[in-house]
């Protein structure tokens, strides 16, 4: 398959890969509405490296690793699940707070460090990224492809990340919709807590 062939493709799948309703974006999405943009420019920078981390394991070839020591896969799923349940419960025990006003100030934001990390864990250790760069990614981009071709889409996977993360960011935390959020914060909190949840209990079933 010709190069640009391969990297439109990767580009059109991974997109919809990352905006697909899941942990990562619905992350970000919280942390925007929550009036903590520089946070969510942050967690979805850390997510961005993650997805470049698992790219990099794919076109390396280390994927044949989780087929060698299954056990592996398993517990990565299992610390996955585990950590969406963490954030499911966070997000429950959430307080609602008051209704801004429309001059909206942005929320006292949370370490930078914190922030990046919280991104990158939840990427690295999201199943849903084991799941796709295990299996759709190395078809596009097998182990045996040109170097130049790995390094292109290992960037692409970078940029896509980049990009459709940080939209997200920098849309839901608009003061329109920060104060739609803010006036239905506790049911929106539980909701996203309950797809977490279900997010994680799928994972251990």
């Amino acid at each position: 398959m010709d190069t640009a062939l391969v990297l439109l493709s990767l580009f059109l799948i991974d997109s919809l890969a990352i905006v697909s309703p899941g942990p990562n974006i619905l992350l970000v999405v919280h942390a925007a509405a929550e009036r903590d943009r520089r946070g969510a420019l942050l967690i979805a920078a850390g997510l961005a490296a993650a997805g470049a981390m698992w790219a990099l394991i794919a076109v390396t070839g280390l994927t044949a690793v989780f087929e060698l020591m299954p056990s592996l896969q398993t517990a990565i799923r299992v610390a996955g699940a585990a950590y969406l349940l963490y954030i499911a419960v966070r997000l429950w025990r959430s307080h609602a707070g008051p209704k801004p006003t429309v001059a909206i100030s942005e929320r006292a934001a949370q370490p930078a460090h914190k922030a990046l990390l919280r991104g990158l864990a939840t990427g690295l250790l999201n199943p849903k990224s084991l799941a796709y760069f295990g299996s759709i990614f190395v078809l596009l981009v097998p182990a045996d492809a040109s170097w130049p071709l790995r390094a292109a889409a290992v960037g692409l996977v970078l940029f896509d990340a980049l990009l459709w993360y940080g939209l997200a960011a920098c849309l839901f935390s608009t003061p329109r919709v920060i104060e739609g959020y803010m006036t239905l914060r506790r049911p929106i909190d539980r909701a996203c807590a309950a797809l977490m949840a279900a997010f994680g209990v799928k994972l251990m079933l």
